[in-house]
């Protein structure tokens, strides 16, 4: 049965996610994840895609990625993960895939698609028990966005994306709304990702997110933030 074509759409954002081959881990300790970001640059200087959202789990990588053409996405993820995977399994003595074959890759088309996604991918750490606070995953961008000063993912690796750039002129404020918006994702409310003047739609977002293992469920509601935003 033949492959369905992918479609990239240049200098629109799109979730990328790789994942392990047969779930195999990607990362074992913080050396791994060090080398994997060096590995970006390279898929980076290459492909000339910007990365608006990064986080390293286990077995799997999510990122928001805008590509400035058609053949970026592919580039980005050649150049990335070959030079990662040939470290990884010389230092491990392991043979064969290190990634699954084919990448997975949407386009994201609209702006609560947008922000849900990003919403989604920052909290993937704090979901799979990893971290106690949404924000606090390191090897995240998610730090970044709550403006905090632990992420390992570096800044000047980071394109902050206009959505998120619109929640408040500074810094300290644009970090207090993306901290709100991201309770109330997790807490399942009615919530609008932006506001913009415009009428409030009462709607609650229910945007479906692809997961790594084939999935595409909302997660049940938590209750993080609760008290204190």
């Amino acid at each position: 049965m033949p492959r369905k074509a992918r479609i990239v759409v240049p200098g629109v954002p799109h979730h990328v996610y790789l994942r392990g081959n047969n779930r195999r881990r990607l990362f074992s300790h913080d050396g791994d994840r060090w080398f994997w970001l060096r590995c970006l640059v390279l898929g980076f200087e290459a492909s000339g895609c910007l990365m608006h959202q990064h986080t390293l789990m286990t077995n799997h990588v999510h990122f928001i990625l805008t590509p400035p053409d058609k053949d970026a996405l592919s580039v980005f993820v050649k150049e990335s993960c070959q030079h990662y995977a040939q470290m990884r399994n010389a230092r491990t003595g392991a043979t064969g895939k290190l990634f699954e074959q084919r990448y997975h890759s949407k386009v994201i088309t609209d702006e609560k698609h947008l922000l849900f996604t990003l919403l989604y991918n920052d909290a993937n750490g704090y979901r799979a028990g990893m971290v106690d606070d949404p924000t606090a995953h390191r090897w995240s961008t998610a730090p970044l966005h709550a403006c905090r000063r632990d992420s390992k993912i570096p800044r000047s690796m980071w394109t902050p994306l206009v959505l998120y750039t619109r929640l408040a002129r500074s810094p300290i404020a644009r970090a207090a709304e993306y901290r709100r918006l991201m309770a109330a994702y997790l807490r399942d409310e009615t919530w609008i990702p932006v506001d913009d003047g415009s009428r409030r739609d009462e709607t609650p977002y229910r945007q479906r997110i692809e997961r790594p293992d084939g999935s595409s469920a909302r997660e049940s509601a938590t209750q993080w933030g609760k008290k204190r935003l």
